[in-house]
């Protein structure tokens, strides 16, 4: 585990500041970074990792712009939102608690808060769906041939969802329910973790909200209040389950990676990338694809 406080003094003028480990997300490590009163989260990811890092700071930051929480990157002295060297990032820490989604209220804050996010993000209709998510999903992916249903699966969703032309907005790509934080005091929902937002179909984000709710019965709060916020026309609804097979194909192929690299990152054992792998393949199967 590297230390930040070195490059904190010497890139943010943070001379002194107080650094204690976080615990990253699985593809990351953080640190809760305490300097002169305020309080920031530094944020380091590999190097195959920097370019998300980067798209997610500049979306973190027009979204700031425009009135959302999102925890923004601070700029270093030189001005860069992200210090490319090192995978790093300082953001502006976001007060409050992480939310889980059990509850109704919860989900309406979670729904209330993305579906903002992306009528402010500057809907419109396409691309092609097939044009979303190629470094994502795709059968020559590491690891992915290793797991013939896994190839199965991805042409299957391939065939499914590349000839739809639906709405796009900017995403977050990953929208579990402890990114998004809430402040008791003033009732304000942000969202954080935005490495590797980028612009693609809203019910991307829909679906996985879904899959990380536990499923539709499970998120009927969130989607019932979704879709009298969001931006998508009642009909594109009609979708949502094709993106559920596709997010789920996303989630295969990034543990079949996992697997074949032996990445461990963010804590995760070998064991833990495997049960997230199967668990894809259960979902996709309870969505109706259980190839032979």
């Amino acid at each position: 585990m590297m230390d930040p406080t070195e490059i904190l003094a010497r890139h943010w003028d943070m001379e002194a500041a107080q650094v204690r480990p976080l615990g990253g997300g699985i593809n990351s490590e953080t640190w809760l970074v305490e300097h002169k009163g305020s309080t920031f989260v530094a944020k380091s990811v590999s190097s195959t990792a920097v370019a998300d890092l980067v798209a997610g700071a500049e979306a973190a930051t027009a979204l700031a712009e425009a009135g959302f929480v999102t925890g923004p990157p601070v700029p270093t002295r030189d001005g860069r939102i992200v210090l490319a060297e090192h995978g790093l990032a300082l953001l502006k820490h976001v007060p409050g608690r992480e939310l889980d989604g059990e509850t109704d209220e919860e989900q309406e804050w979670i729904a209330s808060t993305l579906a903002g996010v992306h009528a402010a993000g500057n809907p419109a209709m396409g691309p092609s769906t097939a044009t979303f998510a190629l470094d994502r999903l795709s059968p020559q992916m590491p690891g992915v041939e290793a797991h013939p249903w896994l190839v199965a699966a991805i042409k299957a969703v391939r065939d499914e969802t590349d000839p739809l032309t639906v709405t796009w907005s900017v995403l977050h790509t990953d929208p579990v329910p402890g990114a998004f934080i809430h402040d008791d005091k003033t009732g304000v929902t942000g969202l954080i973790d935005w490495a590797g937002a980028r612009r693609g179909p809203v019910l991307y984000d829909v679906a996985s909200a879904v899959m990380y709710l536990g499923g539709p019965g499970h998120a009927s709060a969130f989607l019932s209040t979704y879709q009298s916020r969001g931006p998508l026309a009642a009909q594109e609804m009609r979708y949502l389950d094709a993106f559920r097979r596709f997010r789920e194909a996303i989630q295969g192929a990034y543990f079949a990676g996992r697997l074949a690299t032996n990445d461990l990152t963010g804590g995760i054992d070998p064991a833990e990338n495997d049960k997230g792998l199967n668990d894809a393949r259960q979902r996709l199967a309870a969505l109706g694809f259980d190839p032979a």
